[in-house]
């Protein structure tokens, strides 16, 4: 019985009795299942009601001997860290070595335990590999509220963060890295560098034929169908979002537009919305747990469009791709790959919002056009599927990550 050690990246929450598990991470940790026998999961758990997006862990089926879940105090809260971290290593350092292979997921900033953890495994000469899917210390530099206080503050926690980042990549035995953004940003700085792909989708998931040529006739004629599903986060670009679609309003493009998903600067994006003089046009949905609600978003759209600020690989890309929705937005080299391997989207400088209105406005003039790409996104990432990229990943840490005969 071989058994996988991971830190997660999104927290557990316990309540009257229950534990909670992001149902994305559920999706995650029985995909790692099908190619392994058992699993100890680490993560941060918090005390009280989970969030939208949280799942029973019981009911979601993460129990039994296949499934051990690890809650660790909130290392984020420096005092609790302080406290904790010498039992936190008692307890790893023993789940580490009742494990065959060790993968953690960094966050980087102090209290992080996917590095405390990578740090434990250097120490103790144990063979580990860690995981990025965004530059984390891209992330909080753009943090702030624009005042002097939080640039600086934001600026200090992304050079600490970026050191940290560096410090494990360093002494990894294996960087997966997802996405070529990611791993061109991180290649250089380890010395097993292996570029992964993450999606929770499988080939069922893709828009069905029916469907697609519904998709065709509707984007023939009629207002230009927009949407975006993801957070509303500052790295998600989501104010230039909407003013992207206000300009597209004044260079006179009849659309409609659609955002699925929650987040802090959600209430900026409507007021901002509202300010433009087009809050009657745009949708928010805010947080929409039932999957299939969120492809039909998806395969509504005629154009994902995107202004992501930061270096990630973000997954939604590739479910637009399985909604045969093409890609417009700000170019990175995960989005140029994604969009280079059928043609099926168009890209612009980060930042350039007047790009992105030209690009719409050409596609809303040239249907024919529009059409060609819609057929093109469909036949995109054909590959890339949760049990493909998951085995590939497995089969990574296998022929890297085994622990020599006795050390266990």
């Amino acid at each position: 019985m071989d058994t996988l050690f991971l830190t997660l990246g999104a927290p557990f929450y316990r309540e009257a009795g229950r534990l909670f598990v992001e149902a994305q991470t559920v999706s995650g940790l029985k995909a790692w299942q099908a190619d392994f026998d058992r699993l100890i999961a680490a993560s941060i758990c918090k005390p009280g009601a989970p969030p939208a997006g949280w799942v029973d862990a019981a009911e979601a089926g993460i129990t039994g001997a296949e499934f051990e879940l690890m809650e660790l105090p909130d290392g984020y809260h420096l005092p609790t860290y302080l406290r904790t971290r010498a039992e936190v290593a008692r307890r790893m350092r023993d789940a580490l070595r009742r494990a065959d292979y060790r993968l953690f997921a960094i966050g980087g900033w102090l209290g992080d335990w996917g590095v405390f953890g990578a740090r434990l495994a250097q120490a103790e000469a144990i063979p580990h590999g860690i995981w990025f899917d965004r530059v984390e210390s891209q992330v909080l530099a753009g943090a702030h509220d624009g005042s002097l206080k939080e640039r600086l503050k934001a600026w200090i926690k992304s050079r600490v963060t970026a050191r940290r980042e560096a410090q494990v990549l360093a002494h990894a035995d294996m960087a997966l890295l997802h996405g070529q953004t990611v791993f061109d940003r991180f290649r250089g700085m380890t010395r097993r560098p292996v570029r992964v792909e993450d999606i929770h989708l499988e080939a069922s998931d893709r828009i069905p034929v029916d469907r697609l040529a519904r998709k065709l006739a509707e984007a023939e004629q009629g207002p230009l169908a927009l949407g975006y599903v993801g957070r509303a986060d500052r790295m998600k670009g989501p104010l230039l979002w909407v003013e992207a679609l206000a300009r597209l309003s004044e260079a006179g493009v009849d659309f409609t537009a659609e955002w699925a998903g929650d987040g802090p600067m959600l209430d900026e994006m409507k007021d901002l919305a509202r300010a433009r003089g087009i809050g009657d046009r745009l949708v928010f949905h805010g947080f929409v747990s039932d999957r299939d609600e969120v492809k039909e978003i998806l395969r509504r759209a005629q154009v994902l469009l995107f202004c992501h600020m930061t270096d990630e690989s973000p997954r939604n890309l590739i479910e637009a791709l399985f909604s045969a929705t093409p890609l417009v937005g700000f170019a990175d080299t995960y989005a140029r790959k994604l969009v280079e391997e059928q043609d099926a989207g168009l890209l612009v400088e980060r930042g350039d919002v007047d790009g992105l209105v030209a690009a719409l406005t050409a596609l809303d003039g040239d249907r024919a056009r529009l059409s060609a790409l819609i057929e093109r996104a469909g036949r995109s990432a054909l590959h890339l599927t949760r049990s493909e990229v998951f085995s590939h990943r497995a089969r990574l840490i296998r022929e890297n990550l085994s622990s020599p005969a006795g050390d266990r």
